[in-house]
């Protein structure tokens, strides 16, 4: 199994609930993967897509505050905003944690 490399860096952001205002909290580097396939639907007469990207991370004690409150965060890459969709620390083995983005 190929060892993953962390070399892409994001920026997890979380929405202060009494401003309104999003803040950056954590700079991390991940390991960015698109999903097998985007999301499409259907706005004013037209097909929009989103992508959906994943970004494993290395695990950290404070990073498991996004899994139960993942509408609270979301993900700066490359100049795009993802909101996080689902949290997923594989088998609570506390080595890495996967976050799915979709792009807004």
């Amino acid at each position: 199994m190929a060892k993953k490399i962390y070399d892409k860096p994001i920026i997890v952001q979380k929405i202060d609930e009494d401003t309104e205002k999003w803040k950056s909290i954590y700079t991390l580097h991940a390991n960015v993967n698109k999903t097998r396939q985007g999301e499409e639907y259907l706005s004013a007469g037209a097909i929009q897509s989103k992508n959906k990207l994943t970004f494993d991370v290395r695990y950290f004690k404070k990073i498991e505050d996004i899994e139960l409150n993942t509408q609270l965060y979301r993900i700066l890459f490359n100049g795009n905003i993802y909101d996080i969709h689902d949290y997923d620390d594989y088998k609570y083995e506390h080595k890495n944690v996967r976050l799915l983005g979709v792009s807004q």
